[in-house]
């Protein structure tokens, strides 16, 4: 298999909440969160990332002073770090039944800078880009956490362990950008490692096929066979932050009722079928949501009272006033705020996932006030009913 790796060391009454989730000191518990520190996935070091099953051979890019695109300037696809000048990568899916090659998986893991506290709630953010020779785009990504070191355990069965966090929500299908997908964690206590990909079996694995792009004179990084299904992800900034509520009292509280009349009808919605919460707004280039918005808000919390099996995703959209790297910012912020607010009436944080897109997801066009007022929204997907 040829690689290419660079090693280059409510109701109506006198309030509103308004709830804030606020990093406890901003400190993120991963170490060498976006790998700028060199890290050899070769070695049999057990300190900073590393691999997890000795047979994985994950790959550690790093582009130094050069411009981004040089280090791939001769391979299909060229993707760029999200951030700084480094990033890893490993396969999620590889099989081939022609070649009776099925299940092949690459896994990374760290130890955190502290352990996890009991019951304490932490905000998990992970920025992945799909490689762009890759033929499949999964729906499994994963993240265990663990009170013991798991690596090189070579008796390890991932495929059955099961991980806390999956972002099942959503294929992550760029090539040309990163996307970065959200939840949270109500920890266990002791916590004090993470493994991340894709720990479901090929049969199990929910993918989508992708169309890759020949690039005449480009060669291939993975030597990709014939009838071979190929999911390679690129992995930047993991983040992992302790999060607590801070409740703000306004003016006005907005309407919840416990009648199911006001409630959404969940036999009418779809499985991945993505429904705009209508006037859920924001202020410009702010965050925090208007009282206006809770009434719709409501609507959504109400659904997940009553129907405590199921599984949401929200994402944020925005229109294309000002840079791609801003306005993929905003939109995670905006449907991170919903989040929140779901999360403080008491729908378990597990049955939630969030990202932002930007505006790389328009409904209209972007060339008038209308068109970007309706770009300029959350909406949500029903994963599992």
């Amino acid at each position: 298999m040829k690689k290419v790796s660079v090693f280059k060391e409510g109701f109506p009454t006198s309030i509103i909440l308004l709830l804030c989730f606020i990093p406890v000191q901003s400190q993120n518990l991963v170490p060498n969160s976006s790998f700028e520190d060199f890290v050899d996935f070769a070695g049999k070091t057990t300190s900073g990332w590393h691999k997890i099953q000795h047979t994985d051979t994950p790959e550690y890019f790093s582009f130094g002073n050069k411009p981004h695109n040089n280090i791939f300037a001769e391979y299909i696809g060229g993707t760029q770090p999200k951030t700084g000048d480094s990033f890893a990568g490993f396969f999620c899916l590889r099989s081939n039944p022609q070649r009776n090659v099925k299940n092949v998986r690459e896994f990374i893991g760290t130890t955190l800078l502290s352990t996890l506290e009991k019951d304490s709630l932490y905000r998990v953010e992970i920025s992945l880009c799909l490689d762009a020779e890759s033929n499949a785009a999964i729906k499994n990504f994963g993240l265990i956490f663990s009170t013991n070191s798991l690596e090189f355990n070579k008796d390890y069965q991932l495929f059955s362990a099961k991980p806390q966090i999956e972002f099942s929500l959503s294929y992550p299908d760029r090539t040309t950008g990163w996307i970065t997908v959200s939840s949270f964690y109500k920890a266990l206590g002791n916590e004090k490692c993470i493994i991340i990909g894709n720990f479901r079996t090929d049969k199990a694995t929910v993918f989508k096929r992708q169309d890759v792009t020949r690039v005449k004179g480009k060669e291939k990084k993975w030597n990709l066979q014939i009838a071979e299904t190929a999911a390679y992800y690129y992995v930047d900034d993991v983040i992992i932050e302790k999060t607590k509520i801070e409740t703000v009292i306004l003016p006005v509280e907005p309407i919840i009722t416990t009648e199911k009349e006001d409630t959404l009808d969940l036999s009418k919605i779809e499985i991945d079928s993505a429904i705009v919460l209508k006037n859920i707004l924001f202020a410009f280039n702010r965050t925090e949501l208007l009282p206006e918005s809770y009434t719709e808000i409501n609507k959504l919390l109400r659904l997940m009272i009553f129907n405590p099996r199921i599984k949401i995703k929200l994402e944020g959209h925005t229109d294309n006033i000002g840079g791609y790297d801003f306005n993929t910012r905003l939109s995670n912020a905006r449907a991170e705020s919903v989040v929140r607010y779901l999360i403080e009436k008491g729908i378990d944080p597990d049955r939630i996932e969030y990202a932002g897109y930007g505006y790389t997801q328009p409904l209209a066009s972007n060339d008038t006030e209308e068109g970007r007022k309706i770009n300029r929204r959350v909406a949500f997907k029903v994963v599992k009913k």
